[in-house]
């Protein structure tokens, strides 16, 4: 019960501004996530916004808004190994990924091969990488993300990383 004069805790589920406030820091590296996860820019936004969406309607279930970045980054996660289970895909668009060429074709053509490499992940390990390599996420955080242990996040890592090794490695001409 509210006393007189006092005001109810603002909070994001009744605040569009508190919501937004969590969610625009968030935006690019669950952009990220979704293209790393789907390997296709237009369906990496589509899925981001639908997340958005979605975490604005069930946010009256995130009981702390500390682990809102895990709880939204979940969101994102899970509705790309959605929608990517749903297309079937036989071709890899890496292509829109990679965007304009720098001036560097070394690092250009390296970051084509790490891409690559990752585009034969499953979307799952796909996901595992990009969040604890390219967005520099903790390891509890990630497994949060992910919904899983802290301990099979790390089994999981290290059995992508072996999987991911022998693509990287330069083939030897004989």
């Amino acid at each position: 019960m509210v006393g007189r004069g006092a005001r109810p805790a603002v909070t994001p589920a009744n605040d569009h501004e508190a919501f937004s406030r969590l969610l625009v820091p968030l935006i690019d590296p669950a952009f990220r996530l979704a293209c790393a996860i789907l390997m296709d820019r237009g369906e990496a936004e589509d899925a981001v916004q639908e997340a958005a969406i979605r975490a604005w309607k069930s946010l009256h279930g995130l009981r702390d808004q500390r682990d809102f970045r895990p709880w939204f980054m979940a969101i994102v996660a899970n509705h790309c190994r959605s929608q990517y289970r749903r297309r079937w895909r036989s071709v890899l668009k890496l292509a829109t990924i990679s965007g304009e060429r720098t001036d560097s074709a070394d690092r250009s053509d390296d970051a084509a091969d790490v891409r690559c490499a990752l585009g034969r992940l499953s979307s799952t390990d796909r996901g595992l990488v990009v969040l604890y390599f390219y967005l520099d996420r903790p390891m509890p955080e990630v497994a949060a993300t992910l919904g899983i242990s802290v301990g099979a996040a790390k089994t999981r890592l290290h059995r992508a990383l072996r999987r991911l090794r022998p693509l990287l490695e330069p083939e030897v001409t004989r």
